[in-house]
């Protein structure tokens, strides 16, 4: 659920104008898939808001994808198998404007469906003897750089060291579980070497188990999102159960862990941490971990390398105050163990809250402000929205006589744009915020409603590669406004197009006739398309700070620029809006924070571990010799291990409560435990830290 790596849409109400009707078959009535294909095109070709022509360069691209999506790790399929199906490559469009057959999804079902019996006794057949980890070999890692195996000869063979690799990489694991002092009883590297065996092999009996439990309903849907997916990142087909399951995700019912998951090349990957869940305030597991076991308390891990992603989400899921153990592979590569105790979401911590910051040496007061997403009541039930909400916290603030504000955007995916252009203009005089252009090419510019400024004091807004969508808007804004100075990675997401969900039954006539094709599930459309103020997009570029910091993140291939067919960057005639007088002296602020992160132990140690991390994540191809894997594994784990060191150091900052808080914490012990944990964040955050000192030189 690409829609959900943080990042919310805009909710887009639109009439549905009429029916549509679809031709009949030439000798029988059409099949549910039939109609399903009809109506998803139909719809999306009225409100999709690219013109996408459907014809043959279509075809090869929605054929590409397909294949991509049919074996996304280039090991089932043979390479003429590939080259069997092309003959249907520049005839998808034809069954798509046709509505008649489904040949290229008939064809490859079977072909699939033959491949994966083939392969199911390779992996039985590797793993029942013990693996050598001192022959001189490698594999690629990367099934980008690789091309489909020729031969049954040489797929087994890609198996074989793929396998390999997966039983090192546990092996590894197993041998370094066994330097810690509560291990009493060690094991010899040949009980290791089984041991890894059996866990790969274990992991391998329940994928082989999934791939028999994959229906036609799944594979019927990765064909039509395959096909969709040329129109862009975010545009998809929902069958009805996995609708119910989104719909699920989307709620605040968040008990367990407060993670939501994807499955990325086998592994299942953190896309977000919920703020305020079990896992946001244990605050080890992170957006970017690669999840390889799931325990039950004290029960056995099990393997969920290749296992279903609903399996493994139904293992993580439970009740509140039980415990379950992830082990994760971090994004520097390091493995770790990670204990949550399952509850659900302290409501209060999804919301704008503040702190008064002071750092040592400045007696000046400033005010801190954390907008973990936009939130709204779009159902006008009287729930809180983030506008209200950042209102309250300003004025809160001036009672305090604070001397500049930080806006913490940093991991904000979005979410209303109507509260987005209301903090907006918080801090600027009356005026245009953001331009939404439609599908008719109609622009439209929302301006601030409210003429009065209330907050005036030097502001910064901090932001790094996962602040997308409303969030983006609110930085660009201020941005070009002058208004203040954005702080963080070289750019943020580029999420900046608008989505919303169709039910394709709405579409259908209301005749008996139709009774049978009912429950066709929904499509989720990019409508539209955000514009910041000065005409350029968010989209792809995101914003790029004023003052750019490195993170953990840096080296990593993320944002919408690394999706498949993500929309193009583009430009529309500026609105009319005046600068905020006086704007900031960026040129001096950046030079200083240079100067600072230059000689800063965080900054140089982060900068020296990127440098490692971009070098291991170029080199693709895996040595699987022990010797050198565990070199690389070793100094992985010693420059992360130094960062963590150094981040965990105190930046001479304080943190202090507000004055209406004082009272209230005095009786709630809950809320002052939160507001204390809250606070203790703050003083080892080195990018507070560097916009403390700019602030106050902004004053």
């Amino acid at each position: 659920m690409k829609l959900k790596i943080g990042i919310l849409a805009l909710v887009v109400f639109l009439g549905i104008v009429g029916f549509y009707t679809l031709k009949p078959h030439a000798n029988d009535k059409l099949t549910k898939e039939q109609v399903v294909i009809g109506y998803v095109f139909q719809v999306t070709e009225k409100y999709h808001y690219l013109d996408l022509k459907i014809d043959d360069s279509y075809s090869e691209k929605a054929f590409k994808q397909y294949i991509k999506a049919l074996d996304y790790n280039k090991r089932i399929l043979l390479l003429p198998d590939v080259q069997q199906l092309k003959k249907y490559e520049k005839k998808i469009d034809d069954e798509i404007n046709n509505a008649e057959t489904l040949d290229l999804f008939e064809e490859s079902l079977a072909l699939i469906q033959k491949r994966e019996q083939e392969i199911q006794p390779y992996y039985k057949e590797i793993l029942a003897k013990p693996i050598n980890f001192s022959v001189k070999e490698s594999v690629e890692n990367d099934a980008d750089k690789r091309d489909f195996p020729k031969t049954e000869a040489e797929r087994k063979e890609l198996w074989r060291k793929l396998l390999k690799l997966q039983v090192l990489s546990r092996f590894y694991n197993l041998k370094e579980a066994q330097l810690s002092d509560s291990v009493k009883t060690k094991k010899t590297d040949e009980e290791l070497e089984k041991e890894a065996r059996e866990k790969v092999l274990k992991s391998y009996d329940e994928w082989s188990k999934n791939i028999e439990q994959v229906d036609r309903v799944e594979r019927f849907s990765t064909y039509v999102n395959a096909l969709l997916s040329v129109y862009d990142p975010h545009t998809s087909y929902f069958a009805p159960r996995a609708k119910q399951d989104f719909d699920i995700s989307m709620t605040g019912r968040l008990e367990g862990i407060g993670a939501t998951l994807s499955i990325k090349d086998g592994y299942v990957k953190v896309n977000e941490i919920i703020p305020g869940s079990a896992s946001s305030l244990q605050g080890e597991l992170e957006a970017g971990d690669l999840i390889l076991e799931v325990a039950q308390a004290d029960g056995k891990p099990v393997d969920v390398v290749d296992m279903r992603l609903d399996k493994v989400v139904s293992m993580i899921r439970g009740p509140k105050g039980t415990e379950v153990r992830l082990t994760v592979k971090k994004i520097d590569g390091t493995t770790r163990n990670i204990k949550i105790v399952r509850d659900v979401v302290i409501i209060e911590e999804t919301y704008a809250k503040s702190a008064i910051l002071q750092r040592t040496g400045d007696d000046n007061r400033y005010g801190y402000i954390d907008i973990p997403q936009f939130y709204a009541d779009f159902s006008g039930a009287g729930g809180r929205n983030c506008s209200d909400d950042l209102l309250i916290e300003v004025l809160r603030l001036s009672k305090e006589n604070t001397k500049g504000t930080i806006i913490d955007l940093r991991n904000n995916g979005g979410g209303s744009l109507q509260d987005c252009i209301k903090m907006v203009g918080l801090f600027i005089e009356a005026g245009p915020v953001v331009i939404v252009d439609d599908k008719s090419g109609e622009s439209q510019a929302y301006n601030d409603p409210d003429p009065r400024i209330r907050d005036t004091k030097p502001l910064i807004v901090l932001v790094n590669g996962f602040s997308a969508s409303a969030s983006e808007i609110f930085a660009a804004a201020i941005q070009d406004y002058h208004r203040g100075v954005i702080m963080g990675t070289a750019s943020t997401f580029g999420k900046g197009s608008v989505q919303r969900f169709f039910e394709l039954d709405e579409f259908m006539p209301g005749n008996s006739e139709y009774n049978s094709y009912r429950s066709l599930g929904s499509v989720k459309l990019t409508m539209s398309k955000f514009f910041r103020i000065n005409g350029g997009a968010t989209q792809l570029k995101g914003v790029v700070p004023d003052i750019i910091l490195p993170d953990v993140y840096s080296s990593m291939k993320s944002g919408e620029k690394e999706e498949d067919f993500a929309m193009h960057w583009t430009k529309i005639r500026p609105a009319v809006y005046q600068d905020f007088k006086p704007e900031p002296n960026y040129k001096m602020l950046e030079t200083s924070v240079k100067q600072r992160t230059d000689t800063t132990a965080f900054f140089k140690q982060l900068n020296a571990h990127l440098v490692l991390m971009e070098k291991e994540e170029k080199n693709t191809v895996q040595s699987l010799l022990f010797a050198d894997y565990e070199h690389e594994s070793k100094a992985l784990e010693a420059s992360s291990d130094a960062l963590s060191a150094v981040s965990k150091r105190t930046n001479g900052v304080k943190a202090s409560f507000l004055h209406d808080e004082e009272e209230g914490i005095k009786t709630d012990k809950s809320k002052k435990a939160r507001l204390e944990n809250f606070h203790k964040s703050l003083l080892q955050d080195a990018y507070i830290y560097q916009a403390l000192i700019t602030l106050s030189q902004m004053n």
